[in-house]
């Protein structure tokens, strides 16, 4: 890793220290059991009920974080992250308890291979990933979300996303509609070109 490299990752990494406010992984508990009637109800549409969105534009959630999961559903719940498709309403009846019956359930299903649509991107995505880029300030992604994009307790995995659904998590970011994220997130979407952003959902989709 190069001293540049090192510091832009390092200090990303210190600006987002006391993010996460979910509880740790050994103090959630969950039963992805009782979850399996609010996913067939509630989720399965939008995610698949195995976790693998059958929708390009929304995220695929199998495999994510416990932490990561419920944390976001509360974030849905008391409108500190804003989406049409996730309004408070649609969860103002879900108790603690089955938020975290969901985030277990998600979090125990198998991640499916995304399609990648511009293979001749690949290789760009790949370096900005894992170098960033330098000249215009924008840290590696691997030094959140981890080389192989599996992310931890406080950053969500992001390898497998459907390119659609990560194009328009970027928009989201630079347009500063999301809200709930840390502020750095929102500057390093700021300062990718639309060439890097493709670049990156491409490369993305083709981890596994």
């Amino acid at each position: 890793m190069s001293t540049l490299r090192w510091y832009f990752s390092v200090s990303l990494v210190m600006l987002t220290v006391g993010v996460s406010t979910a509880p740790a992984a050994d103090k959630l508990q969950g039963d992805p059991a009782q979850a399996k009637p609010i996913v067939v109800d509630r989720c399965a549409v939008c995610h698949g009920e195995d976790g693998n969105s059958p929708v390009p534009n929304f995220p695929n959630l199998a495999g994510q974080h416990v932490e990561y999961l419920f944390r976001e559903l509360n974030e849905f719940k008391t409108n500190s992250r804003l989406n049409e498709a996730m309004p408070p309403a649609f969860l103002e009846d879900f108790k603690d308890s089955d938020m975290a019956n969901l985030a277990f359930y998600f979090a125990s299903q198998k991640p499916k291979p995304a399609s990648v649509t511009k293979p001749e991107l690949l290789e760009f995505g790949k370096q900005i990933y894992l170098n960033g880029n330098p000249d215009t300030g924008v840290p590696s992604c691997d030094g959140c979300h981890e080389e192989d994009g599996n992310g931890s307790a406080r950053f969500p995995r992001i390898a497998g996303q459907n390119v659609e659904y990560i194009l328009e998590t970027f928009k989201s970011y630079t347009a500063n509609k999301r809200k709930n994220c840390i502020k750095q997130m929102r500057a390093v979407a700021s300062r990718l070109s639309e060439k890097e952003i493709e670049a990156l959902a491409q490369y993305l989709a083709s981890m596994k």
